[in-house]
């Protein structure tokens, strides 16, 4: 069997991200990855955004994410001679004078070196702009496919990425300190899981509480539109060329499938029109689940009883802005040069799963 440091199952954003990291520490990592078309980071719009919400919030230790994120992209982007980050400007539209002075109240204490309010945000002949809007600076797009796929490229040239359906419970074998896949070929002295929402139905990780959600995406078609910026007005538009922009995206916490729906598509188009005064056409619609912990901020660590197991999870609508920090956090971890903030740890949900059985 060829031997590895780390095994990690799942190359969405938190895996592909987790890859890279300890691959520049000098670890021996495998990927291993079923190259499922419908996973929530490949239909992910990859948006950096620092002002969110209906109530107009800063995304939690945002300054320090977003300079950790734009400098590791930046660097894979330098070592596979390729580009898949955009640095570039969004726009918000207010969709009511509430929501512009409720806007206008919290922008200078709260976020003044992040925004510049604009009475003409956007070209008005194809947007509705009655009530302004605001240019958020730090904003960026990544490419999240792109990345996917270099990072993929990357790692199957070295021999160690494998495109794989692993049964869990019946095709990773555990031992003293170890993990073994016969299957593959490999063992390792851990293996971390980056599941996303299927993480949901990991045997050994099945307390962890999720809140997911479900999000469904149109590709349409605006010949007539020339915007760089993507626009946010309660949905986001954010082009990927030829005429083609991306449009989401849809909250429901009920249906966690990946099956779009009618009353999707008609949600996203309504409030499409609601701001453009431009016709378009509907070219594609996808739907996805969005790992959502309930504490909503990212899970990391190793389990309470199986130390060769490691979880990383959770990154929820803001991956591309949150995997670069939580993964460099993670391989201090791994690497032991880190204590694990408890805050993040795994084990929380593991331990309270079993204090609570022993009180039944």
């Amino acid at each position: 069997m060829t031997a590895f440091d780390t095994c990690i199952i799942g190359q969405g954003l938190a895996g592909a991200t987790l890859a890279w990291v300890l691959h520049q520490q000098g670890q021996r990592v495998a990927v291993v990855d079923d190259n499922e078309p419908s996973s929530s980071s490949r239909i992910a719009a990859g948006l950096i955004t620092p002002v969110t919400g209906k109530r107009f919030v800063k995304s939690d230790h945002f300054d320090k994410l977003v300079t950790t994120a734009i400098k590791f992209y930046q660097t894979i982007e330098t070592e596979t001679e390729t580009t898949f980050l955009n640095q570039q400007h969004s726009v918000r539209l207010f969709a009511n004078k509430d929501e512009r002075e409720l806007f206008l109240k919290k922008s200078l204490t709260h976020f003044p070196n992040a925004v510049q309010v604009l009475e003409k945000p956007i070209n008005e002949t194809f947007f509705e702009t009655s009530n302004g809007g605001f240019e958020m600076k730090q904003a960026a797009r990544l490419n999240v496919p792109r990345y996917l796929d270099v990072s993929q490229k990357f790692f199957s040239e070295m021999n160690v990425f494998f495109e794989s359906k692993i049964d869990i419970k019946k095709e990773i074998e555990l031992t003293n300190n170890a993990v073994r896949i016969p299957k593959l070929g490999l063992t390792a002295e851990r293996i971390i899981f980056c599941q996303g929402f299927s993480g949901s139905k990991n045997h050994w990780f099945q307390t962890v509480p999720f809140d997911a959600v479900k999000g469904e995406v149109l590709t349409v078609r605006i010949p007539q539109l020339n915007e760089p910026r993507v626009v946010h007005r309660g949905i986001w538009l954010a082009g990927i060329g030829n005429d083609l922009y991306r449009l989401g995206a849809t909250y429901d916490h009920e249906h966690l499938d990946l099956i779009p729906t009618p009353s999707g598509k008609e949600e996203l188009c309504a409030r499409l029109a609601e701001f453009l005064r431009l016709p378009f056409e509907v070219i594609n619609h996808q739907a996805a689940v969005r790992p959502v912990i309930v504490r909503r901020q990212p899970v990391i660590g190793f389990h309470s009883q199986f130390s060769q197991l490691g979880y990383f999870n959770g990154l929820g609508s803001k991956g591309s802005l949150q995997a670069p920090w939580y993964a460099q956090l993670f391989s201090k971890i791994i690497c032991k040069k880190k204590e694990l903030p408890p805050e993040f740890d795994v084990a929380q949900y593991l331990n309270f799963q079993n204090k609570t059985k022993n009180h039944r």
